[in-house]
């Protein structure tokens, strides 16, 4: 089978992980914004991957729009943020982003990276916003997707891990057998 993995990336998490995905597969990976859907529907698998802002995948329209080109193949979506993965964060994130004819595109987390200074201003304020908010939180009652968001406030962390890809691998996997 063949395949292409579109990604589009703010900070680096996503690319990392389409990275690791394309050495794992062997698949061509490209940037969704130069994508064009005459070359993408040619593959059997279409991965797409975001960063999540505000419950949105990035780079999600791209998908939207070619959805009925796409018939007929596999297309996965992968998200990452700097929440751990949490079932209600991922449902969240299901029903802002694949609904209507994208409810059954298989969907994964993946924990991506933090960096408060690199970010660019209006991320950063509204990180910073955030952040204030759960110091007056008790961190006894705050969900586990909140925690980190409050640990690393003054710090740059990177929590992606290649391990998090083994549910999306085998899926595509077990469209080879």
């Amino acid at each position: 089978m063949t395949g292409i993995i579109l990604y589009q990336s703010k900070y680096g998490a996503s690319k990392k992980y389409a990275q690791w995905i394309a050495e794992e597969t062997g698949y061509e990976m490209l940037e969704t914004k130069k994508a064009d859907i005459e070359k993408v529907k040619k593959y059997d698998v279409i991965i797409i991957g975001g960063g999540v802002y505000a419950s949105s995948i990035a780079g999600i329209a791209f998908l939207k729009k070619n959805i009925d080109s796409l018939s007929g193949k596999k297309v996965i979506v992968y998200c990452c943020g700097a929440a751990p993965y949490d079932e209600e964060v991922l449902k969240t994130i299901k029903n802002k982003n694949l609904k209507d004819k994208l409810a059954d595109i298989p969907c994964f987390y993946f924990q991506g990276m933090w960096d408060l200074e690199g970010m660019n201003f209006t991320d950063r304020a509204m990180c910073k916003m955030y952040v204030k908010m759960l110091e007056h939180k008790d961190p006894a009652e705050m969900k586990a997707w909140e925690k980190p968001f409050f640990e690393a406030k003054g710090k740059k962390c990177d929590w992606t891990k290649n391990s998090y890809l083994t549910p999306l691998l085998e899926l595509i996997n077990k469209g080879e057998e």
